[in-house]
């Protein structure tokens, strides 16, 4: 009896994507057919992303959209304090979905891994951390800050949140060679290269206001 309930037991994910979705650019890209893979495996996803952006076909995952915020405009590639800001309503979100539902794993794109980590000792999920790219190194490359303790900050919460998740997919070698030098190990790490799939169906033609 205990066999087949286990068969029959469906995985409920939390999905956190700090980006318009769907826009196409690289991230929004990898959370879309991320989440295409995990539905198509029977989990059942929530998926809590920006107000901006498309609104696609995703059966079996709920999109669930924090504010829109159109008067500060479009959230740019690379960190910014728009983004920032989003963030903050994204992980209240996020810990109002995790009191009202039972996950069994947080997916954490970015720098949602900060709030998926944050959050981990109060609800006691698995965490998997999505990283397209070092926080630390966009901080530099975006010229968003020049202040050294504050990208030395990001460094430690970056290492950190490497180490306290259950599995990291990385996008690229480099990224790998990283993350692989703060884990000591290869078990929990998982290289996905970034590449088209299928075409992404879009459930409408305009963006959503």
């Amino acid at each position: 009896m205990a066999a087949k309930k286990r068969a029959d037991y469906v995985m409920k994910g939390l999905v956190i994507a700090p980006q318009p979705f769907f826009i196409q650019r690289g991230t929004p890209f990898s959370v879309y057919y991320r989440a295409q893979a995990m539905v198509d495996l029977g989990e059942e996803l929530d998926l809590l992303t920006y107000g901006e952006g498309f609104d696609v076909s995703l059966p079996g995952a709920r999109i669930i959209r924090g504010p829109r915020f159109k008067i500060f405009g479009k959230v740019k590639v690379g960190p910014s304090a728009l983004k920032l800001f989003l963030d903050v309503f994204i992980c209240l979100q996020a810990a109002y979905l995790l009191i009202r539902n039972r996950y069994d794993y947080v997916h954490a794109h970015e720098e949602a891994i900060f709030i998926a980590v944050m959050l981990k000792p109060l609800f006691r999920y698995r965490i998997i951390y999505d990283m397209h790219s070092s926080l630390p190194e966009q901080l530099a490359n975006f010229s968003f800050t020049r202040i050294k303790w504050i990208t030395k900050l990001f460094q430690k919460m970056e290492r950190r949140a490497v180490l306290a998740s259950d599995v990291v997919i990385v996008v690229c070698p480099s990224l790998y060679d990283y993350a692989k030098n703060i884990l000591q190990s290869t078990r929990r790490l998982i290289m996905i290269e970034n590449s088209l799939c299928d075409p992404v169906e879009l459930r409408q033609v305009r963006e959503r206001p």
